[in-house]
Order: C-alpha cells, then structure tokens, then sequence
C-alpha cells in the first residue's frame, strides 16, 4: 500500500510476510502487527536509517485513512538539559519528539479525506491498567496535553508523574493515546479499546542508560473504567 500523507509526503509500504516489509524503494523493516478490531492495524517498527526513531502506523483500510506516528528520542546532551533550563527557554519539558501525521491509503489525501482527529473523550477518566499479575498502574487524564500514571503495584510501585500526552479518535470507544516522559526519555502508544477494555501498543526508550542501544517492546493490558470526573 501506499500512504499519501496530509503534508505531500508519499511513502509506499510492501508487507513481506509476518514480520518483514519493505519501506519506500528498498528500505527493509522487522516489523510487529495487531489487528485492534477486525480491519483496524498497529503497525510499529524501529526506523534503522534513522537515530533512535520509531514509526508507528493505525491502518484502516476500510475507511482508507491512516496515521503515522514518528517517534525520536533525545541525544544524551538533550536529555541532559535540566527542567529549569527548558522552563527558562520556553520549551517542552521532555526531550522526546512525536510528528503525527495523517493520510490516505492509496489514494490522494485530500481536504475531504477523513482522519482520525484529536479527542478528548478520555479526559476526565481514570483507568486502571493491569499489565501482568506483578504490574498495575492507573491513569488520570487531566486535559489536552496532560495526564498522570501511578505505579499500583510493581517494580515502580509508589512512583508517580504527569507528562505530556496525545489522544486521537480511531473509532467509537477506541483512542491512540500517546505519551513522552520527562525524567526518563520515554515514548509509549497504545491503542485504547474502551469497548473491549484492553489495550494494544509498544514502549520505545533506551537499554538502562546507554544512549547507544534502544529498546522498543509491545505491551498490553486489561483495563477498568475506576471513575470520571
């Protein structure tokens, strides 16, 4: 497939087989897939012509419209900057980049074309997620660019932070919430099944503190509705 995105950018998209596809002209990708709901995918992949970068796909073929997320962690000298530094300049708090960018899938993206557009129907809610039978942590989702998690139970268990966040609309009672971390360089996102109460997604930071080796891992989790403001 090809996917025709919002901005003029083309990129064609050859799926190889399970784990392999092809981007662009000769571009080789390992790739993992799921299938959220029957014909809507999350598709996520390390970007290896790229530093310490992701690229993670929701194909709905059936509406023909896409989003791309491209995720970048900082350099060792950005994830130095202090949060005062960043305060005083006026920036972001985290370090970790995200480019969203919505498309059409083989066709021509045009101001017709649907999209999967910003919500704030979780905001307000707060969710709690059970990753395994050790892990456990909630949510809350503050407004359009914060949320908090709380470590229930776990290896971070007592932690807690609020940090930057994005949430699309991908179907009824179905989110992409997307998150970058602030303390330690971050970027998770998830697919939020509020209908099937799960959730689908992929974690991508660095391995402990070498700024030379990334790790970009699934996850998923079953989830309960605890309240909503």
């Amino acid at each position: 497939m090809t996917l025709h995105f919002e901005d003029g950018s083309t990129v064609a998209y050859h799926f190889r087989s399970e784990a392999q596809l092809v981007r662009g002209r000769s571009r080789e990708e390992t790739y993992r897939a799921s299938e959220i709901r029957p014909g809507i995918f999350f598709v996520d992949f390390i970007a290896v012509d790229r530093r310490a970068s992701t690229i993670s796909l929701v194909l709905d073929p059936e509406r023909g419209i896409c989003t791309a997320i491209e995720a970048r962690l900082p350099t060792e000298a950005e994830a130095e900057v202090p949060l005062t530094e960043r305060i005083r300049q006026g920036a972001e708090l985290t370090g970790v980049k995200a480019k969203f960018l919505r498309g059409a899938i083989d066709v021509p993206f045009k101001r017709v074309t649907g999209r999967h557009a910003e919500t704030g129907e979780l905001i307000g809610k707060r969710i709690e997620y059970t990753y395994s039978r050790a892990e456990r942590y909630e949510h809350l989702y503050l407004n359009e660019q914060f949320y908090t998690w709380h470590c229930l139970a776990g290896a971070e268990q007592g932690l807690a932070d609020t940090d930057r966040c994005h949430y699309l609309r991908i179907a009824d009672r179905l989110y992409l919430f997307v998150w970058r971390e602030k303390i330690v360089p971050t970027l998770g996102a998830v697919i939020v099944d509020l209908e099937r109460m799960k959730t689908t997604g992929k974690i991508f930071g660095y391995r402990g503190y070498d700024f030379g080796a990334v790790t970009n891992f699934p996850v998923g989790a079953r989830a309960r509705l605890v309240s909503v403001s």
